[in-house]
């Protein structure tokens, strides 16, 4: 193989352009570094990183991995650089380790490109002016995707199919690099002048050549993406001073560097990562197992359908690959690639519905796997206290790999109470692996807790940035909730924290919180404030037993602040506008919820004392109708007063709009009330026979969204009363002689359906 060219009469410089993450021109390098045998190995990637090199030689470091490279002293400054297993970097530098050859990195290092990023985006115009009167459009098309440019010239849309026909399915030949190096060489001359950024880069590279020769290395491989390859291997007509002075005055920032798990799913193009590919699970399949690719990929595509219950038999498997293969002679390709097995297994496993194919595309075509990183990788003290956590509360973030994971948690068991502990500390610290489902209401008691859980490898940084809080999760929550109740102005924002850390069990700050939520609990004066914070103080002392707390002062709070709402509610309900009307509404459900689920005889008796008078008020209808069907639900009244306060609210005197509000706030949630009370359903089905067509159209809008939250079999029973309802009046009106107007039946009947959604 000849891929060297001679250097100053004794060094062998050899350019390999590849595309991240190609599994095909990875196999392609393997083959090539095996029978050039380099003494030293140089890789596009961030010379900070070089310490980490070695680590690729841990059994336990599995791929896919990535090299995270962050500014300690601003966090916002980070950057990942992601390697699966059939990426040729990672190939190259397994290699280079194995047979011990000097191997390392020659990116422009990041302590240089973050004051690099700094400095551009204080000149962004300046920088935007000399790319536009230096760079042509076409030539910034070129550099920002050159291979997807000749894909396009090659008569491709999606430069991932040119890439995979044209090298991905190649025979691992060497000549791969040529033509690409070839290609590229081409490119540039017609590109021009390159962007700024890619001049640094490049003269750094160069410089690291350089520097590799001068150490006395004879046969040195450099490892590339393709479009520096050309200016790489010239690297001889570029002269050191001109390099020199494209990085002259860059300011270093200092820089650390770890590897962090990383996923098939963020790999994948779609999740925006620019150097991504459209099917890692293909990729890792293609340079796994090449030979038969096309049997393995149909056949675990048949696996996935069965586990979604679907039939897919062996001889589906066979009659697909089959029309894969013919497709591809079709388009004069030389093996199907993923198009033609997605068409095929589309056609053949899934009876031509493409939506079949989506229950299984993801674990099929992106794939599931989530890399793994050793304990002995130097982190922040944080994150290892965070995997010592981990492994005791028996959670796992692989399970999490892709999409969400259900996790049940029974807070009288050590190790789940530890686990809830721990999520809700890391939601605190701004690290939500976990979201809370609300448990259904059929399940009794506060001792079990439903969690959905997804980890996101970037929350490696946000690690990284929690530390400056503490060298412990609870440390680091404790510290931020003190740092929180501080700037905290507000009762419901205290109510919130306090509830915060009595679910992350933070005992440490929960005495401070509690005398901080008694000072502005007494110096709110707004009863639609204390409404707010009711909620969450319920939840304290909900969850305090279970949670071993103790919730004495929040007791106290609440002794305060539920008499003040009762005293509040009713004026606050006068003169207010429909906006400031529902959010009231939607206060009052959640007040209603607390403190029924606290059940204290004095706080109901307050409560219910509130809503009577509210009921009683001319006030927003739909407030009056809410607090009659509360206390009519309660048994605190009768059908007989509810449908006295019904027949108030929807007399001919009364505002057709406030009797609509009105229903609306009593029929909230459900609608049986009406199906199984006859008394309330006359006055309401009275009242729409009674209102004029041009009131009647007023007041549908509100009435259509009443009835539309009902279930369908409510409506459907519903439209069964109305029925018979008109049955018995022809009845009475054939006994009394008095013949019924068909023609206003026929328009009103229309109207009922559309109302009920029949």
């Amino acid at each position: 193989m000849k891929y060297e060219r001679m250097m100053n009469g004794k060094n062998l410089l050899t350019v390999f352009g590849i595309r991240h993450h190609g599994p095909g021109s990875a196999r392609s390098l393997r083959n090539a570094l095996e029978a050039l045998q380099p003494d030293c190995i140089l890789i596009e990637g961030p010379p900070d990183a070089n310490d980490l090199i070695d680590y690729v030689a841990n059994d336990a470091l599995k791929p896919p991995v990535a090299i995270l490279v962050y500014n300690p002293s601003d966090l916002k400054q980070g950057a990942y650089y992601p390697f699966a297993h059939f990426s040729p970097e990672w190939q190259t530098m397994e290699y280079g380790i194995t047979n011990d050859i000097p191997t390392t990195f020659m990116d422009l290092p990041r302590c240089l490109a973050f004051s690099l990023d700094e400095a551009n985006a204080k000149n962004r115009q300046q920088l935007i002016r000399f790319e536009q009167e230096n760079i042509t459009n076409e030539g910034q098309k070129m550099a920002k995707d050159p291979l997807g440019y000749i894909a396009k010239l090659a008569g491709y849309d999606d430069s991932e199919r040119w890439w995979d026909k044209t090298f991905e399915r190649a025979d691992s030949s060497s000549e791969v690099f040529t033509a690409i190096n070839t290609m590229m060489t081409e490119l540039r001359q017609s590109a021009g002048q390159a962007p700024l950024r890619d001049l640094q880069r490049e003269a750094y590279m160069r410089k690291c050549i350089r520097t590799a020769i001068k150490e006395g290395f004879q046969n040195i491989a450099v490892v590339c993406g393709a479009w520096h390859g050309p200016v790489l291997e010239k690297y001889e007509s570029y002269k050191p001073a001109n390099d020199k002075k494209l990085l002259r005055g860059i300011k270093k920032k200092k820089t650390k560097a770890t590897w962090v798990p990383w996923t098939y799913k963020r790999i994948a193009r779609q999740s925006g990562y620019g150097a991504g590919v459209v099917s890692p699970a293909w990729y890792e399949l293609l340079f796994d197992q090449s030979e038969e690719v096309s049997v393995r990929w149909m056949s675990k595509a048949a696996q996935l359908l069965r586990a979604e219950d679907l039939p897919a038999s062996s001889a589906h498997v066979i009659e697909a690959v089959r029309l894969a293969d013919t497709l591809a002679a079709l388009r004069n390709l030389s093996v199907a690639s993923i198009n033609e097995l997605r068409e095929a297994a589309t056609a053949i496993l899934c009876e031509g519905t493409s939506t079949t194919l989506q229950l299984i595309a993801e674990k099929l075509i992106i794939g599931e796997k989530i890399g793994e990183v050793p304990d002995e990788i130097p982190v922040v003290p944080l994150q290892q206290d965070l995997n010592k956590t981990i492994k005791s509360a028996r959670l796992t973030k692989e399970k999490a790999a892709f999409g969400k994971v259900e996790k049940q948690l029974d807070l009288r068991k050590p190790a789940n109470l530890q686990a809830s502990q721990l999520l809700h500390r890391l939601n605190i610290l701004g690290i939500p692996w976990g979201t809370t489902v609300k448990n259904s209401q059929h399940t009794k008691g506060s001792f079990k807790e439903i969690w959905l859980l997804e980890w996101d490898p970037d929350f490696a940084i946000r690690i990284i940035e929690a530390g400056m809080w503490g060298n412990t999760v609870y440390e680091a929550a404790t510290n931020y909730i003190f740092d929180q109740k501080n700037k905290q102005q507000t009762l419901a924002g205290l109510t919130q924290l306090i509830e915060a850390a009595l679910n992350a069990d933070l005992g440490e700050v929960i005495t401070a919180l509690t005398e901080a939520l008694t000072n502005q609990s007494a110096l709110t004066k707004d009863v639609l404030k204390l409404m707010e914070a009711l909620p969450s103080l319920a939840n304290v002392i909900r969850y305090g037993s279970s949670r071993r707390i103790d919730v004495g002062a929040v007791a106290t709070v609440l002794n305060q602040t539920i008499p003040r709402i009762g005293i509040g509610l009713p004026n606050a309900c006068l003169n207010i506008d429909e906006a400031m009307a529902e959010d009231i509404f939607q206060k009052i459900v959640s007040v209603n919820w607390a403190i029924h689920t606290l059940n204290e005889p004095k706080y109901l008796e307050i409560w219910y004392n509130a809503l009577t008078k509210v009921m009683g008020m001319t006030a927003n209808g739909i407030l009056v109708g809410l607090s009659t069907r509360i206390l009519f639900d309660k048994q605190v009244i009768d059908v007989e007063v509810s449908s006295t306060y019904l027949s108030l609210a929807l007399s001919k005197g009364g505002e057709p709009l406030f009797g609509a509000q009105w229903i609306e706030g009593f029929l909230n949630g459900s609608g049986l009330l009406l199906i199984y009370n006859d008394s309330l359903w006359q006055i309401i089905d009275d009242w729409l026979n009674d209102l004029e067509e041009e009131r009647f159209g007023e007041v549908l809008p509100i009435l259509r969204r009443t009835f539309s939250q009902f279930s369908h079999p409510e409506r459907q029973k519903m439209m069964e009363l109305a029925k018979r309802g008109q049955q018995k009046l022809s009845v009475v009106a054939t006994e009394e002689k008095d013949s019924l107007n068909q023609e206003r039946v026929a328009k009103v009947l229309p109207t009922l359906k559309l109302l009920l959604d029949l």
